[in-house]
């Protein structure tokens, strides 16, 4: 079964704008509105900043209905993530009280309107595609913001982006298949002015110099597929760079003859969260025209079971003349990746960001919330950081230590696909890093824990984030 969505609208009910709108209900951000409000409001708002009363405040006056909010500061809250918090306290309280819709109070310059509105349309995301009944129907709701026409409509752009990244990694894998996904690809970036070149299928991919894609993907319900992106900008800021940026895309990810165990299996539709983030972020570049050079790779396949799966103990030769030993089947996601990345090189990047779920182990390092971040020449990997932390994604750097590297030796082949039971984000950033040449400026962004949260999280909903999206956007404005 193949799903035709439009670009990320069955999912997102709530429109955030920067008019004025007749509403009965009215949210102030108590310390940043210099607006006119009622005594009995000013009054308790006056309670809330001295902390004699708590927050969120609801209201009832004569006036209309009011929500006192305030920001809650916590020091691993960077990037405009209280005011997203917000975002999702004015959300649940329209739908709580079954409103249409809601005008926000807020202003001056500590006021961080842009993340506010991405607050808004984050929070209110839930993936219907899949329900029935008044289940499958959410009321619409208006949030206007008045006055701040610009941070409004940026918010919502990105909001929209990473919602994108989120539906397709929510969509079940009989949905969302190889074929599907590139589909989608190039449903997504019509008339936007970038090229897009599929190519699709094992013989195809084994021709074009992309053995690891077809391996892994050989045995899938539907054929591996490599999308390639390309935007040219017609006056680029700097002259010689060139950024590639490599999505993983497993749509499902049974782990091969490798299986995984059944338990929670079915998170592993989310394996394609890199190719989904960096699908939404290109997107929302090229629709922006951002004047930097750079082409985007999502790497599509599914790892599943039949006679033409590869074994534990197959080797093959990869695109860059290195011989690869697979020992485990469900390490698959550096092979996919790899070749890809030697290809974008060769193809001129100057820069390099990988983005894959490729590690339990950077989870066991990390945790769930905190994504993994390495790679060559400090530079970049310190960028990514850095614009994570600019809009609320957390990176850590894990070191490329060097003396791990002979952890993937093997007797019979010149790397093998894993290595061992300690170090294995390491050990997987090493492994890339063969396909990688010296010079470029590579950073290798492994999303295995905050792709996915199960139980909620700050403003999102049970399921995918969307996590990287706004990295990546973040990440190429600065290098503008």
């Amino acid at each position: 079964m193949t799903a035709h969505l439009t670009p990320a609208t069955r999912t997102m009910p709530c429109t955030v704008t920067a008019s004025a709108i007749s509403s009965e209900f009215t949210a102030v951000v108590v310390g940043h509105c210099s607006a006119r409000l009622p005594r009995l409001v000013e009054s308790q708002a006056a309670r809330v900043a001295k902390g004699e009363a708590n927050a969120p405040l609801a209201l009832l006056t004569p006036e209309g209905r009011y929500l006192l909010l305030k920001l809650e500061e916590k020091p691993w809250l960077t990037g405009g993530e209280p005011w997203r918090m917000l975002g999702k306290q004015v959300v649940d309280a329209v739908r709580e009280a079954k409103l249409a819709a809601a005008t926000i109070l807020v202003g001056g310059k500590l006021a961080d309107v842009q993340a506010l509105a991405e607050g808004l349309v984050l929070a209110d995301y839930r993936f219907t595609t899949c329900r029935s009944g008044k289940d499958a129907k959410r009321t619409p709701i208006t949030i206007s913001l008045p006055g701040h026409q610009q941070p409004v409509q940026r918010g919502v752009q990105v909001g929209n982006a990473q919602n994108l990244a989120r539906e397709l990694t929510d969509m079940p894998p009989n949905m969302l298949t190889t074929t599907a996904f590139a589909q989608r690809a190039v449903n997504e970036l019509r008339d936007l002015g970038a090229q897009v070149v599929v190519t699709s299928g094992a013989v195809k991919l084994r021709k074009a110099g992309f053995p690891g894609l077809a391996q892994v993907g050989e045995a899938g319900s539907t054929p591996p597929a490599l999308v390639e992106i390309r935007w040219r900008p017609r006056k680029p800021t700097r002259k010689g760079q060139h950024l590639a940026l490599v999505g993983k895309g497993l749509c499902f990810d049974a782990g091969g003859i490798s299986i995984k165990p059944a338990d929670k299996m079915w998170e592993m539709k989310g394996d394609m969260a890199g190719a989904a983030a960096v699908l939404a972020a290109a997107r929302l570049l090229i629709m922006r025209k951002v004047p930097v050079t750079f082409t985007a790779y999502l790497c599509l396949a599914e790892n599943l079971i039949d006679r033409t799966a590869q074994r534990p103990g197959d080797i093959y030769q990869a695109r860059n003349g290195k011989w690869i030993h697979v020992d485990n089947t469900d390490a698959e996601g550096r092979l996919v990746l790899a070749d890809v990345m030697t290809y974008a090189c060769e193809k001129g990047a100057t820069h390099l960001i990988d983005v894959a779920t490729l590690t339990g182990a950077c989870m066991v390092a990390l945790g769930d919330r905190i994504g993994g971040v390495m790679g060559r020449k400090e530079t970049l990997p310190a960028l990514v950081r850095a614009a994570g932390q600019e809009v609320g994604e957390e990176f850590w750097p894990l070191p490329l230590f060097g003396e791990y590297r002979s952890y993937l030796d093997h007797p019979h082949a010149d790397l093998n696909n894993v290595g061992g039971r300690y170090g294995g984000a390491i050990t997987a950033g090493l492994f890339l890093g063969e396909f990688v040449p010296e010079q470029i400026h590579w950073a290798h962004l492994d999303i295995a824990g905050p792709a996915i949260q199960s139980g909620g999280w700050r403003y999102y909903t049970k399921g995918m984030t969307g996590f990287a999206t706004r990295t990546l956007v973040r990440v190429v404005e600065k290098l503008v």
